[in-house]
């Protein structure tokens, strides 16, 4: 078989056309999902941050009753809930951030006074500035604003701002709430992580059963290559894989026409058109292999040559076409007895060869001698009406490691030293 040039072979050219659209369809499909539940868990966690942020509003108006007002004293800017001062009281920003892990900063103007944010030394983030965009959208826009990713004090942030209103209406300040844009990503992560493990395993299930198949698929291919490769190399009894044939596809379909192909083959090449019986070319190939069989391991043969007696004058007093008819049912004859013994040839003509595998002379001699009693009692009926009896005149030695020449010719001795004292009998 020709070695294939590399990636032209079909395999390759199936897991191609297969496989890569898998892993695209797959990484199309797992992004998409995956981004459309991101999507959803960061619109989750900014209604969280906004009803977190109503309720800490709440819980301020339950606490200290009065509108948010500011009061300077000695310098310093000091925000009050109603009689209250906020500047300084930790209580409840601390309290809802132990339970939910979320920060909060209350701003007066641009200006942190209240925040649970702080650096590494722990220290709170009291008096640091919003950033511009906030100041734009929360305190001179007066509206409520998500932002994404927001930095604090050098931290990324998924943040919620709302104003905070004085008496008057006026915007004074801003509530924030927010966690660490680190925190909520990797509970995005955790979140989508299933719908990504649960792609990547889907297609590493489809891209293994693509190889088995495409696997599966090729090596029929190549058994079947293999076997037509054989049979036009002349190998016509090679015998075709039962699995390819156990196949109920296209290719099961294919392997039973070529079986058929590889049979009408044989009969062309090693049987004769008129009898059916092996032909001279096959029939010297079965005794090679007998003979080779026989030097191998000493299993024993006879060779018989036996010729059908006046058939000439068959030919020219009842015409070819009676001939015929008598070869025809002599093959028959013996080919019915020398089912299991072994194997009958045309040799030429009105000759034949039969080779008695695995016995010795006198067993063949006796076999040989009821297969002459059977030919002796063939009739053919003639165009005239008339029947004609046939007999035959049999020559047979026992096999030997003598070269196959000789033994053929040394049964055909044997067989014209019948022929030439009285015919229709067996010489041995």
């Amino acid at each position: 078989m020709k070695k294939r040039i590399n990636g032209s072979s079909l395999f390759w050219v199936l897991l191609k056309m297969n496989i890569l659209p898998i892993i695209l369809l797959t990484l199309v499909i797992t992004t998409f999902s995956a981004t459309r539940f991101a999507d959803s868990m960061n619109k989750e966690v900014q209604n969280g941050l906004m009803n977190l942020c109503d309720t800490v509003i709440t819980m301020y108006d339950l606490m200290y009753e009065g509108d948010y007002s500011a009061v300077e004293q000695d310098g310093a800017i000091y925000m009050l809930k109603g009689e209250h001062q906020l500047n300084g009281d930790f209580s409840i920003v601390d309290a809802v951030k132990e339970k939910t892990k979320v920060d909060i900063t209350i701003f007066y103007q641009d200006t942190r006074v209240i925040t649970t944010i702080s650096d590494e030394n722990g220290k709170r983030a009291i008096g640091t500035r919003a950033s511009a965009i906030v100041i734009k959208d929360v305190l001179e826009e007066g509206k409520s604003s998500f932002y994404s990713k927001t930095s604090i004090e050098g931290e990324g942030y998924f943040a919620y701002y709302t104003p905070l209103r004085a008496a008057d209406g006026t915007v004074i300040g801003m509530l924030f709430v927010g966690k660490p844009s680190a925190e909520v990503e990797a509970l995005v992560f955790e979140a989508v992580k299933p719908i990504i493990i649960i792609g990547i395993l889907t297609m590493i299930l489809a891209c293994l059963i693509t190889i088995r198949f495409s696997n599966q698929l090729v090596g029929a291919i190549r058994k079947i290559e293999s076997f037509l490769e054989k049979v036009a190399g002349g190998e016509l009894r090679t015998e075709f894989d039962p699995m390819v044939l156990r196949r109920t596809d296209e290719l099961g379909e294919m392997g039973r026409y070529i079986v058929r192909m590889q049979k009408s083959l044989r009969e062309l090449v090693e049987q004769d058109i008129l009898t059916k019986l092996n032909n001279r070319r096959s029939g010297e190939k079965l005794l090679k292999q007998v003979h080779e069989r026989f030097e191998r391991s000493g299993h024993p043969f006879c060779v018989a040559i036996g010729d059908i007696d006046h058939f000439k004058r068959v030919n020219d007093s009842y015409g070819h076409e009676c001939g015929d008819k008598v070869l025809v049912e002599v093959s028959s004859r013996l080919k019915n007895n020398m089912y299991g013994k072994g194997f009958a040839v045309r040799w030429g003509g009105e000759e034949f060869l039969l080779v008695f595998e695995d016995m010795y002379l006198e067993e063949a001699v006796g076999h040989l001698q009821v297969i002459l009693e059977d030919i002796r009692s063939v009739a053919v009926e003639a165009e005239d009406g008339q029947s004609v009896n046939v007999t035959m005149t049999f020559g047979i030695i026992q096999g030997s490691s003598e070269k196959l020449e000789h033994i053929i010719k040394d049964a055909d001795t044997k067989l014209y030293f019948g022929k030439n004292n009285g015919r229709d009998q067996i010489v041995h």
